[in-house]
């Protein structure tokens, strides 16, 4: 009877077994779900300790702690792999030097905001973030092009200008501009001795960034251009000074979304994160996911 028992037992086991062992053979052990022992909360505090700035103040850290899961939960749900994000998480830590008290507020912060997402008609959005701005956020439509980006609309962010990377120069000689428009555009109708004279700047946005750049008889737009000079950011002005071409600054990034130093103004003044978040994204709301 105890043998019958046994054996009725293991045959149900076995049952109970089957999807997962057959999941296994056919498709490799990386095809069994990994939520259960990696999820987003897990993932969160070494990615926002790459992104928060030195000396941030706790609530500041929070709303950047909801920024980052809102488009970390975009990139899982988008087939993002969490185990190749775990792993470049690990590369990191090894990598460089991590603060143990910056990374405990990391993990304080995500704990915190657990579950915590940007939405906008209930559908998570990304929340870009930057640096520090010109005093003004930009708009989502007016850059992107894009219906989509209605959630994200401009802002004052007049405390930006008392932020030490509010202002700042690049200098480039004729030679080292040249060579370096060359080799990206290959337009060969520029010319070493008037590259300074073929750039033009075509538009601004409503935010004073801008949008687009003539080099030669090419077009790019404000932001490559930027990445490519490796500009602070696309609000720009340029004057020759002694023999070269300097890009006068304001800000430092793509001034779309939330700046972390206004950010961090505001929680200074007692804002908590959501009314942080709530201030750069007026027409989105923090829920829980």
């Amino acid at each position: 009877m105890k043998e019958s028992a046994k054996y009725l037992f293991s045959v149900g086991v076995l049952l109970l077994m089957l999807p997962f062992l057959l999941t296994v053979i056919l498709s490799g052990k990386g095809a069994v779900s990994v939520s259960k022992d990696i999820d987003i909360e897990m993932l969160l505090p070494v990615r926002l300790y790459q992104e928060i700035p030195e000396d941030a103040e706790a609530e500041m850290i929070k709303a950047q702690a909801i920024l980052a899961r809102s488009r970390l939960y975009r990139e899982l749900s988008e087939g993002g792999n969490a185990r190749e994000i775990l792993e470049k998480n690990r590369e990191y830590e090894k990598a460089h030097t991590v603060y143990p008290d910056v990374m405990t507020s990391c993990r304080r912060a995500v704990a915190d905001t657990e579950g915590l997402v940007l939405t906008y008609g209930g559908q998570v959005v990304e929340g870009p973030f930057f640096a520090c701005g010109n005093g003004k956020t930009r708009d989502g439509i007016e850059v992107m092009s894009k219906d989509d980006y209605g959630w994200l609309v401009s802002v004052e962010s007049s405390m930006d200008i008392d932020s030490p990377g509010y202002l700042s120069g690049t200098l480039f000689g004729r030679a080292d501009l040249y060579q370096k428009l060359l080799d990206y555009t290959g337009d060969t109708s520029l010319k070493e001795e008037t590259v300074y004279e073929q750039i033009s700047v075509l538009s601004t946005d409503s935010a004073g960034y801008v949008m687009e750049v003539q080099v030669a008889d090419t077009h790019l737009s404000g932001e490559n251009f930027r990445k490519l000079l490796e500009l602070p950011s696309a609000c720009f002005s340029m004057q020759e000074l002694d023999g070269n071409l300097r890009f006068l600054c304001k800000g430092a990034g793509h001034g779309l979304g939330m700046s972390q130093y206004g950010a961090n103004v505001l929680a200074e003044q007692g804002k908590s994160c959501t009314e942080i978040l709530k201030y750069y994204f007026p027409r989105c709301d923090v829920m829980q996911r």
